[in-house]
Protein backbone atom coordinates (compact mmCIF):
# COMPACT_ATOMS: atom_id res chain seq x y z
CA UNK A 1 0.00 0.00 0.00
CA UNK A 2 1.96 3.54 -1.13
CA UNK A 3 1.74 6.71 1.25
CA UNK A 4 -0.83 8.15 -0.17
CA UNK A 5 -3.16 5.74 0.07
CA UNK A 6 -2.02 4.83 3.86
CA UNK A 7 -2.37 8.20 4.43
CA UNK A 8 -5.98 8.67 3.46
CA UNK A 9 -7.40 5.13 4.06
CA UNK A 10 -5.61 5.81 7.58
CA UNK A 11 -6.51 9.48 8.31
CA UNK A 12 -9.64 8.71 7.00
CA UNK A 13 -10.88 5.86 9.24
CA UNK A 14 -9.09 7.97 12.39
CA UNK A 15 -11.56 10.85 11.28
CA UNK A 16 -14.63 8.55 10.96
CA UNK A 17 -13.23 7.10 14.59
CA UNK A 18 -13.32 10.05 16.21
CA UNK A 19 -16.48 11.11 15.24
CA UNK A 20 -18.31 7.92 16.33
CA UNK A 21 -16.89 8.39 20.08
CA UNK A 22 -17.32 11.93 20.07
CA UNK A 23 -21.07 11.34 18.86
CA UNK A 24 -20.99 9.25 22.24
CA UNK A 25 -18.84 11.05 24.22
CA UNK A 26 -20.99 14.38 23.98
CA UNK A 27 -24.35 13.09 23.25
CA UNK A 28 -26.93 15.16 21.75
CA UNK A 29 -28.60 14.82 17.89
CA UNK A 30 -26.80 11.66 16.20
CA UNK A 31 -26.57 14.66 13.01
CA UNK A 32 -24.04 16.55 15.68
CA UNK A 33 -21.02 14.93 13.79
CA UNK A 34 -22.21 14.11 10.88
CA UNK A 35 -19.97 16.66 8.79
CA UNK A 36 -17.22 15.10 10.43
CA UNK A 37 -18.30 11.11 9.26
CA UNK A 38 -18.82 12.67 5.59
CA UNK A 39 -15.47 14.00 5.48
CA UNK A 40 -13.57 11.27 6.85
CA UNK A 41 -14.96 9.20 4.54
CA UNK A 42 -14.61 11.26 1.66
CA UNK A 43 -10.80 11.51 2.90
CA UNK A 44 -10.18 7.61 3.05
CA UNK A 45 -11.94 7.00 -0.68
CA UNK A 46 -10.03 10.40 -2.92
CA UNK A 47 -7.41 8.58 -4.11
CA UNK A 48 -9.38 5.86 -5.39
CA UNK A 49 -12.07 8.20 -6.30
CA UNK A 50 -9.40 10.37 -8.42
CA UNK A 51 -7.96 6.86 -10.31
CA UNK A 52 -11.20 5.92 -11.06
CA UNK A 53 -11.61 9.25 -13.26
CA UNK A 54 -8.65 9.37 -14.52
CA UNK A 55 -9.53 6.11 -16.01
CA UNK A 56 -13.25 6.93 -17.15
CA UNK A 57 -11.34 10.29 -18.68
CA UNK A 58 -9.23 8.15 -20.44
CA UNK A 59 -12.01 5.83 -21.78
CA UNK A 60 -14.01 8.59 -22.96
CA UNK A 61 -11.09 10.69 -25.21
CA UNK A 62 -10.91 6.67 -26.54
CA UNK A 63 -14.47 6.38 -27.47
CA UNK A 64 -14.63 9.97 -28.40
CA UNK A 65 -11.37 11.83 -29.74
CA UNK A 66 -11.84 13.43 -33.76
CA UNK A 67 -8.85 11.00 -34.70
CA UNK A 68 -10.54 7.98 -33.66
CA UNK A 69 -12.27 6.51 -37.08
CA UNK A 70 -13.44 3.48 -35.56
CA UNK A 71 -11.86 -0.11 -34.57
CA UNK A 72 -9.00 -1.77 -36.55
CA UNK A 73 -8.02 -5.00 -36.54
CA UNK A 74 -4.99 -4.49 -37.48
CA UNK A 75 -4.40 -2.01 -33.83
CA UNK A 76 -5.95 -5.26 -31.77
CA UNK A 77 -9.97 -6.14 -31.18
CA UNK A 78 -11.25 -6.35 -27.43
CA UNK A 79 -14.63 -8.03 -26.84
CA UNK A 80 -16.36 -8.74 -23.30
CA UNK A 81 -19.23 -10.55 -23.04
CA UNK A 82 -22.08 -8.83 -21.62
CA UNK A 83 -23.53 -11.71 -19.34
CA UNK A 84 -20.89 -14.22 -17.08
CA UNK A 85 -20.27 -17.70 -16.81
CA UNK A 86 -20.59 -19.36 -13.23
CA UNK A 87 -17.95 -21.83 -13.87
CA UNK A 88 -14.76 -20.37 -16.03
CA UNK A 89 -12.77 -23.99 -16.28
CA UNK A 90 -16.18 -25.38 -17.82
CA UNK A 91 -16.58 -22.70 -20.40
CA UNK A 92 -13.36 -22.84 -21.92
CA UNK A 93 -13.64 -26.56 -22.62
CA UNK A 94 -16.87 -25.98 -23.92
CA UNK A 95 -15.12 -23.06 -26.49
CA UNK A 96 -12.37 -25.36 -27.07
CA UNK A 97 -14.43 -28.41 -28.37
CA UNK A 98 -16.71 -26.19 -30.65
CA UNK A 99 -13.03 -24.65 -31.98
CA UNK A 100 -12.15 -28.16 -32.77
CA UNK A 101 -14.57 -28.75 -35.54
CA UNK A 102 -14.40 -25.11 -37.32
CA UNK A 103 -11.36 -25.32 -39.75
CA UNK A 104 -10.97 -21.23 -39.63
CA UNK A 105 -8.56 -21.91 -36.45
CA UNK A 106 -5.89 -24.25 -36.72
CA UNK A 107 -4.72 -24.80 -33.33
CA UNK A 108 -6.49 -24.24 -29.98
CA UNK A 109 -4.20 -24.73 -26.77
CA UNK A 110 -4.92 -24.61 -23.01
CA UNK A 111 -2.49 -21.43 -21.33
CA UNK A 112 -2.06 -19.93 -18.09
CA UNK A 113 -2.45 -16.20 -17.80
CA UNK A 114 -1.84 -13.57 -15.08
CA UNK A 115 -5.28 -13.50 -14.55
CA UNK A 116 -6.01 -17.59 -14.88
CA UNK A 117 -6.62 -20.17 -17.30
CA UNK A 118 -7.91 -19.47 -20.68
CA UNK A 119 -7.20 -20.48 -24.27
CA UNK A 120 -4.60 -19.29 -27.46
CA UNK A 121 -6.14 -19.72 -30.67
CA UNK A 122 -3.78 -19.88 -34.27
CA UNK A 123 -5.22 -18.94 -37.16
CA UNK A 124 -3.98 -18.15 -40.58
CA UNK A 125 -0.45 -19.92 -39.50
CA UNK A 126 0.98 -17.69 -37.45
CA UNK A 127 -1.64 -15.53 -35.99
CA UNK A 128 -2.91 -16.09 -32.07
CA UNK A 129 -6.19 -14.90 -30.20
CA UNK A 130 -6.75 -15.52 -26.78
CA UNK A 131 -10.12 -16.29 -24.74
CA UNK A 132 -10.08 -15.49 -21.21
CA UNK A 133 -12.79 -14.99 -18.17
CA UNK A 134 -11.98 -11.73 -15.82
CA UNK A 135 -12.56 -12.19 -12.03
CA UNK A 136 -16.28 -11.36 -12.38
CA UNK A 137 -17.27 -13.93 -14.89
CA UNK A 138 -16.95 -12.21 -18.20
CA UNK A 139 -15.44 -14.46 -21.46
CA UNK A 140 -13.08 -11.76 -22.79
CA UNK A 141 -12.06 -12.41 -26.55
CA UNK A 142 -8.58 -10.62 -27.86
CA UNK A 143 -6.34 -10.58 -30.57
CA UNK A 144 -4.92 -8.46 -33.64
CA UNK A 145 -6.49 -10.01 -36.28
CA UNK A 146 -10.00 -10.19 -38.24
CA UNK A 147 -10.38 -13.73 -37.25
CA UNK A 148 -10.99 -12.61 -33.52
CA UNK A 149 -14.17 -10.78 -34.50
CA UNK A 150 -15.08 -14.39 -36.23
CA UNK A 151 -13.34 -16.05 -33.03
CA UNK A 152 -16.09 -13.75 -31.19
CA UNK A 153 -18.65 -14.71 -32.87
CA UNK A 154 -18.22 -18.48 -32.51
CA UNK A 155 -17.55 -18.67 -28.56
CA UNK A 156 -20.98 -16.41 -28.92
CA UNK A 157 -22.74 -18.62 -30.41
CA UNK A 158 -21.55 -22.07 -28.72
CA UNK A 159 -21.81 -20.47 -24.78
CA UNK A 160 -24.92 -18.11 -25.92
CA UNK A 161 -23.41 -14.82 -24.82
CA UNK A 162 -23.54 -11.36 -26.69
CA UNK A 163 -20.12 -9.60 -26.85
CA UNK A 164 -19.52 -6.32 -27.34
CA UNK A 165 -16.94 -4.72 -28.91
CA UNK A 166 -14.36 -1.99 -26.76
CA UNK A 167 -11.25 -0.46 -26.43
CA UNK A 168 -10.90 -0.71 -22.48
CA UNK A 169 -9.16 -3.91 -21.35
CA UNK A 170 -11.29 -5.47 -18.54
CA UNK A 171 -8.27 -6.75 -17.14
CA UNK A 172 -6.27 -3.48 -16.86
CA UNK A 173 -6.94 -2.62 -13.27
CA UNK A 174 -7.32 1.40 -12.24
CA UNK A 175 -4.33 3.21 -12.72
CA UNK A 176 -2.47 5.04 -9.58
CA UNK A 177 -2.16 9.00 -9.31
CA UNK A 178 1.30 9.46 -10.34
CA UNK A 179 3.61 12.97 -11.05
CA UNK A 180 2.24 16.23 -10.17
CA UNK A 181 -1.61 15.25 -9.75
CA UNK A 182 -0.10 13.03 -6.95
CA UNK A 183 1.36 15.68 -5.15
CA UNK A 184 -1.94 17.66 -5.75
CA UNK A 185 -4.09 14.93 -4.46
CA UNK A 186 -1.72 14.33 -1.46
CA UNK A 187 -1.98 17.99 -0.01
CA UNK A 188 -5.82 17.59 -1.13
CA UNK A 189 -6.27 14.74 1.31
CA UNK A 190 -4.54 16.50 3.80
CA UNK A 191 -7.01 19.24 3.86
CA UNK A 192 -9.68 17.10 4.05
CA UNK A 193 -8.46 15.43 7.13
CA UNK A 194 -8.16 18.64 8.81
CA UNK A 195 -11.44 20.03 7.92
CA UNK A 196 -12.72 16.71 9.52
CA UNK A 197 -10.75 16.60 12.57
CA UNK A 198 -11.85 20.78 12.97
CA UNK A 199 -15.46 19.59 12.52
CA UNK A 200 -15.27 17.41 15.25
CA UNK A 201 -13.60 20.14 17.78
CA UNK A 202 -16.64 22.79 16.20
CA UNK A 203 -19.45 20.54 16.82
CA UNK A 204 -18.13 19.20 20.06
CA UNK A 205 -16.85 22.85 21.28
CA UNK A 206 -19.20 25.76 19.50
CA UNK A 207 -18.38 28.46 21.83
CA UNK A 208 -16.91 31.26 19.23
CA UNK A 209 -14.12 31.64 21.88
CA UNK A 210 -12.23 29.14 20.89
CA UNK A 211 -10.17 28.88 17.92
CA UNK A 212 -10.01 25.15 15.69
CA UNK A 213 -6.62 24.06 17.39
CA UNK A 214 -7.73 24.79 20.75
CA UNK A 215 -11.09 23.26 20.61
CA UNK A 216 -8.87 20.33 19.16
CA UNK A 217 -6.83 20.43 21.91
CA UNK A 218 -10.02 20.05 24.38
CA UNK A 219 -11.21 17.11 22.08
CA UNK A 220 -7.80 15.58 22.72
CA UNK A 221 -7.93 15.68 26.52
CA UNK A 222 -11.53 14.64 26.38
CA UNK A 223 -10.37 11.44 24.55
CA UNK A 224 -7.33 10.83 26.74
CA UNK A 225 -9.42 10.96 29.85
CA UNK A 226 -11.35 8.20 28.01
CA UNK A 227 -8.91 6.33 26.39
CA UNK A 228 -6.39 6.01 29.03
CA UNK A 229 -8.16 4.32 32.40
CA UNK A 230 -5.17 5.84 34.86
CA UNK A 231 -6.90 9.21 33.70
CA UNK A 232 -10.25 10.07 35.72
CA UNK A 233 -12.63 12.59 35.33
CA UNK A 234 -11.26 14.68 37.64
CA UNK A 235 -7.93 14.99 36.00
CA UNK A 236 -9.03 15.51 32.73
CA UNK A 237 -11.50 18.39 34.50
CA UNK A 238 -8.23 19.82 35.70
CA UNK A 239 -6.56 19.53 32.66
CA UNK A 240 -8.94 21.36 31.02
CA UNK A 241 -9.28 24.02 33.13
CA UNK A 242 -5.08 24.15 33.18
CA UNK A 243 -5.48 24.49 29.48
CA UNK A 244 -7.79 26.90 29.09
CA UNK A 245 -6.21 29.52 31.61
CA UNK A 246 -3.29 29.66 29.01
CA UNK A 247 -6.14 30.52 26.14
CA UNK A 248 -7.35 33.26 28.37
CA UNK A 249 -3.49 34.04 29.03
CA UNK A 250 -2.90 34.36 25.50
CA UNK A 251 -6.02 36.82 25.41
CA UNK A 252 -3.45 39.88 26.70
CA UNK A 253 -1.17 39.53 23.83
CA UNK A 254 -3.69 39.65 21.23
CA UNK A 255 -5.24 42.39 22.74
CA UNK A 256 -2.41 44.53 22.36
CA UNK A 257 -2.01 43.75 18.12
CA UNK A 258 -1.78 47.26 16.92
CA UNK A 259 -4.04 46.04 13.51
CA UNK A 260 -7.36 45.53 15.88
CA UNK A 261 -9.58 47.90 15.49
CA UNK A 262 -12.09 49.04 18.98
CA UNK A 263 -14.72 46.16 17.85
CA UNK A 264 -11.81 43.21 17.54
CA UNK A 265 -10.63 44.01 20.94
CA UNK A 266 -13.75 44.32 22.66
CA UNK A 267 -14.41 40.73 20.95
CA UNK A 268 -11.28 39.75 22.16
CA UNK A 269 -11.95 40.78 25.90
CA UNK A 270 -15.36 39.43 26.12
CA UNK A 271 -14.13 35.96 24.86
CA UNK A 272 -11.79 35.83 27.71
CA UNK A 273 -14.80 36.22 29.92
CA UNK A 274 -16.23 33.64 28.32
CA UNK A 275 -13.01 31.36 28.26
CA UNK A 276 -12.71 32.06 32.32
CA UNK A 277 -16.16 31.29 32.69
CA UNK A 278 -15.55 27.60 30.94
CA UNK A 279 -12.59 27.51 33.72
CA UNK A 280 -14.28 28.68 36.91
CA UNK A 281 -17.24 25.93 35.85
CA UNK A 282 -15.04 22.84 35.39
CA UNK A 283 -12.89 23.89 38.63
CA UNK A 284 -16.24 24.40 40.46
CA UNK A 285 -17.54 20.68 39.32
CA UNK A 286 -13.85 19.22 40.48
CA UNK A 287 -14.27 20.45 44.28
CA UNK A 288 -17.96 19.42 44.34
CA UNK A 289 -16.86 15.88 43.69
CA UNK A 290 -14.72 13.75 46.39
CA UNK A 291 -10.72 15.56 44.98
CA UNK A 292 -7.78 14.24 46.63
CA UNK A 293 -6.02 16.63 48.58
CA UNK A 294 -3.63 16.84 45.75
CA UNK A 295 -6.38 17.30 43.40
CA UNK A 296 -7.51 20.34 45.43
CA UNK A 297 -4.15 21.81 45.52
CA UNK A 298 -4.00 21.83 41.97
CA UNK A 299 -7.51 23.36 41.48
CA UNK A 300 -6.13 26.14 43.68
CA UNK A 301 -3.28 26.42 41.82
CA UNK A 302 -5.37 26.82 38.47
CA UNK A 303 -7.41 29.34 39.87
CA UNK A 304 -4.78 31.45 41.17
CA UNK A 305 -3.12 31.26 37.67
CA UNK A 306 -6.76 32.13 36.15
CA UNK A 307 -6.58 35.22 37.99
CA UNK A 308 -3.51 36.54 37.31
CA UNK A 309 -4.59 36.00 33.39
CA UNK A 310 -7.92 37.57 33.50
CA UNK A 311 -6.07 40.66 35.51
CA UNK A 312 -3.26 40.62 32.42
CA UNK A 313 -6.24 40.71 29.83
CA UNK A 314 -7.79 43.65 31.19
CA UNK A 315 -4.65 45.61 31.56
CA UNK A 316 -3.93 45.29 28.19
CA UNK A 317 -8.01 46.47 27.58
CA UNK A 318 -6.70 49.46 29.49
CA UNK A 319 -3.89 50.10 27.92
CA UNK A 320 -5.39 50.11 24.68
CA UNK A 321 -7.97 52.40 25.89
CA UNK A 322 -5.34 55.04 27.16
CA UNK A 323 -3.00 54.78 24.08
CA UNK A 324 -5.55 56.52 21.65
CA UNK A 325 -5.85 55.00 19.06
CA UNK A 326 -9.20 53.55 19.44
CA UNK A 327 -12.67 55.08 18.97
CA UNK A 328 -15.29 54.65 21.66
CA UNK A 329 -13.18 53.20 24.49
CA UNK A 330 -16.08 52.65 27.05
CA UNK A 331 -17.13 49.36 25.96
CA UNK A 332 -13.70 48.37 26.28
CA UNK A 333 -13.13 49.60 29.81
CA UNK A 334 -16.29 47.99 30.73
CA UNK A 335 -15.34 44.39 29.66
CA UNK A 336 -11.99 45.81 31.68
CA UNK A 337 -14.13 46.05 34.99
CA UNK A 338 -15.78 42.77 34.65
CA UNK A 339 -12.43 40.91 34.33
CA UNK A 340 -11.00 42.43 36.91
CA UNK A 341 -14.38 42.09 39.30
CA UNK A 342 -14.34 38.24 37.62
CA UNK A 343 -10.71 37.48 39.31
CA UNK A 344 -11.77 39.80 42.29
CA UNK A 345 -14.48 37.51 43.19
CA UNK A 346 -12.57 34.32 42.79
CA UNK A 347 -9.11 36.13 45.04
Amino acid sequence: MNKLRALSRGGGGLVVAVALWATVHYGGTPLRFATALFVGVVGAGLPAAFAWLKGAVRSLRRRFADVDEGFSAEQGSIFVSEGVVDDAVDCLESIRAALGDDERFDEVEREAFDEGPGLSVLHGGFHNSFVRITGAGRVVVTGASEQTSALAALVSESQSLSFERTRDNPFRGTEPVRGAPRAFLGVLVFAVLLVGFNSVGAAAYTADAYNPAERMVLVGIDAQGDVDPGTSGTETRLSKAAFIVDVVDEGSQEVRWVENDTDRVVEQGRQALAVSRDARALLETVRSGSPTADQRDRADRIERRLVEAERSVADALEERADRGDLDETAEIRRVSERLRASGGASA
